[in-house]
């Protein structure tokens, strides 16, 4: 298991610190019984299991997870009013210590209400939780907003990345009411205008935010809603979320009791989880026990997914793609053509939870994949196996004639020999056949006192001291850097390289062919650009030369829905050295954008966007050259139908041996510390996607220049 252990001096003191958590449950709203009971709304809106989820949980993270009993402060009903609340996040936040772990559990209603600063939402209307002391009708509304509390957890998150937040609630004012069953954790929106001290609060909100953003190194994370309702703030937290948007999240009666259905079966899990646990290891089997239950609630997971329970390791997962379905020999997984997922590849599925695929860990069976569409295939089962929802499918074969980076290999059959064998391994490089044109060339250089150029080969590298490889393009730049073929491991990470940027190109060069694509044409996607007085001007795009992105300057993005139907948008940055991040959203968030609507990315307050150049490329500038580097870089926009992961595309660029840190090669550094880091094994071969599955891509090229 290979895991990225972050530096935690000063976490722990002698008397149990270290954790701290506020745990929130609220069952007796009574501002709220006679507007609901007007409304005819279940019980009054009175809950049942929201004080019981917060002493279920207190209990967990006590005896289980070893926080102090005097390190968690619980508020239960009329206790839990707007202003407890808010001074119980004060004092949480005033005795966080730097890296300490800090938990914030919310059980109760979920609500909405008119934004306090117009334009802020994309419906105008504010996320909220509803203290036991706010009303609705003639009562003063005393929810907390998303933006108050998106002001608290800036300020917490300065102090420490460990943050988990649970909130067991329903979050959309756009629920169907269903009376049969447990009571829904959601009260409607309240439409009133905004009181004062609302506006005053996320004035405030929005100073906090901009004087973050001032202080802080450049950052990219979400403003905007997850699928949840919540805003993802990157790997500085995690977030489950009871329901998505559009759902609610229901009350679950059991053994003479009652709590949420995500706190209880998430508890349970959590009672369950072994030594070294991710919150993706819990999570995934809590949502399937929770749909199971309850078809319309579908729990979300967001930000640092692989993150160890409770702790401070991040443990870089399996890349592999879910298991969605299976009926009898048929199995569906979460990838497809916009996936670079193909029509007869092979793939070994194995348990929910695996993180390796060291020596003794078998699969569970293997599918083929029959049918590919835009964000999901179907597989055949070729051997019995014990497949369910949450199993993981890894690619292990290729369809025959599959594409991928044909590399011809310049040295003798000996020397040669670990290279050819490595690329016999690789799903996306290949040896070059006997009549294939090569895209690539691998030269074995002998040392060289100097090279003569249309004479020696690759004769930038200049004089050698000692066997080296390189390897170069059809236009015979070179594509990596070049290595010591005494190197150990080299011929692996020569391959390594080269797969990476098979994958970039062909992500690259990803798009529907379909011309009679509902979705082609209806994405807007526009890259701006800060001037140095502060304002925002479009780049254009191109028509002939690329516009210009000098390193330092602060960048935003514009995307709008001109379908009729939502759309789900991921955003990649495919960056100059091959390296591949995923700009938007926030690993394990699908963002839903509505017909008409706008997303914003990198505006102010909250989001700051600036590019820097990744080691890999500014190893390339001539110490001697005063003169600026300057290469290609592209955002390219995936629009779906239908949600879609695509964090396994995420790669490093292509790297040298002592740049092997997961995420290092990307330009964009400080964006979004990535849940997942993925090499990916996918060869894309495009074909006509399902209409039930549009997707379109909208690509936007830059010049990228390094500064010295």
């Amino acid at each position: 298991m290979t895991a990225v252990t972050r530096d935690t001096t000063g976490t722990r003191d002698s008397g149990g610190g270290g954790k701290r958590a506020l745990l929130i449950g609220i069952d007796h709203y009574p501002n709220l019984q006679a507007f609901c009971r007007a409304n005819a709304m279940p019980n009054n809106c009175q809950l049942a299991g929201c004080v019981n989820d917060a002493e279920l949980m207190a209990g967990v993270l006590r005896d289980k997870f070893g926080f102090a009993a005097g390190n968690i402060i619980l508020l239960r009903n009329e206790a839990a009013t707007q202003a407890a609340i808010m001074a119980a996040m004060a004092t949480l936040l005033n005795a966080t210590q730097p890296n300490d772990v800090v938990v914030f559990h919310y059980s109760g209603h979920g609500s909405q209400a008119a934004a306090a600063l117009p334009g802020s939402e994309g419906d105008n209307l504010d996320e909220t939780i509803v203290p036991s002391d706010s009303g609705r009708g003639n009562l003063p509304n005393r929810d907390i907003r998303d933006g108050q509390i998106h002001e608290w957890l800036l300020k917490l998150t300065a102090k420490t990345p460990y943050v988990t937040l649970i909130v067991d609630s329903c979050h959309s004012g756009s629920i169907t009411r269903d009376l049969f069953g447990g009571a829904g954790r959601w009260v409607p929106a309240d439409r009133r205008p905004a009181a004062p001290e609302a506006v005053a609060a996320a004035l405030a909100a929005q100073a906090t935010a901009s004087a973050q953003a001032a202080s802080s190194a450049p950052a990219a994370g979400s403003r905007d809603l997850g699928p949840s309702g919540w805003l993802p703030l990157g790997s500085k937290y995690v977030l489950f979320a009871g329901c998505l948007d559009e759902e609610k999240s229901n009350e679950h009666p059991h053994d003479s009791t009652t709590n949420g259905a995500l706190t209880y079966f998430l508890s349970r899990q959590l009672l369950q989880a072994g030594p070294g646990s991710t919150y993706r290891d819990v999570y995934e089997p809590a949502a399937t026990q929770v749909t199971a239950k309850y078809a319309r609630q579908h729990p979300q997971l967001e930000g640092a997914r692989d993150r160890e329970l409770f702790g401070v390791r991040d443990i870089a997962p399996l890349t592999f793609a879910r298991v969605t379905a299976r009926n009898g020999p048929n199995v569906t997984i979460a990838a497809g053509v916009a996936h670079e997922a193909t029509v007869g590849s092979r793939w070994a599925i194995y348990p929910q939870g695996t993180k390796t695929l060291a020596a003794g860990v078998a699969p569970q069976g293997e599918i083929l994949l029959t049918a590919v569409r835009a964000t999901s295939s179907d597989g055949t089962l070729t051997t019995a196996a014990a497949v369910g929802v949450d199993s993981r499918a890894v690619e292990t074969a290729h369809a025959p004639g599959a594409g991928g980076l044909r590399v011809e290999i310049q040295a003798t059959v000996a020397a040669a020999a670990p290279l050819t064998a490595a690329l016999g391994k690789s799903a996306l490089a290949h040896l070059a056949q006997p009549g294939q044109t090569a895209d690539a060339r691998a030269y074995l250089l002998p040392p060289r006192s100097a090279a003569q150029p249309g004479h020696d080969p690759v004769p930038q590298l200049g004089a050698l001291t000692q066997p080296t490889w390189a390897v170069v393009s059809a236009d015979g730049q070179l594509l990596m850097p070049a290595h010591a073929a005494n190197e150990p491991g080299v011929a692996d990470l020569l391959v390594d390289n080269l797969a990476k940027i098979a994958k970039y190109r062909q992500t690259l060069a990803l798009q529907n062919p379909d011309p009679a694509s509902a979705l082609r044409g209806k994405v807007g996607f526009t890259v701006k650009r800060q001037g140095d007085g502060g304002g925002w001007a479009a780049l254009p795009v191109p028509t002939g030369g690329l516009p210009l992105i000098n390193e330092g300057e602060r960048i935003s993005l514009t995307v709008t829905n001109g379908w009729i139907q939502p759309i789900y948008i991921s955003i990649l940055d495919l960056g100059v050295t091959g390296g591949m991040g995923l700009l938007y959203p926030v690993a394990g968030a699908s963002e839903q954008l509505l017909p008409g609507g706008t997303l914003n990315i990198g505006l102010p307050p909250d989001e700051q966007i600036q590019l820097f150049a990744p080691d890999a490329f500014r190893a390339q500038m001539n110490p001697a050259d005063p003169q600026t580097l300057t290469g290609t870089e592209v955002f390219k926009l995936i629009a779906t139908a239908n949600p879609a992961d695509f964090s396994a595309l995420v790669q490093e660029g292509a790297k040298d041996v002592d740049r092997n840190t997961p995420g290092a090669g990307t330009p964009l550094m400080n964006l979004l510390t990535l849940a997942v880091w993925g090499t990916g094994s996918r060869d894309a071969r495009v074909m006509r996607a399902a209409p039930a599955e549009e997707w379109t891509t909208v690509d936007r090229p830059f010049l990228f220049r390094a500064v010295r």
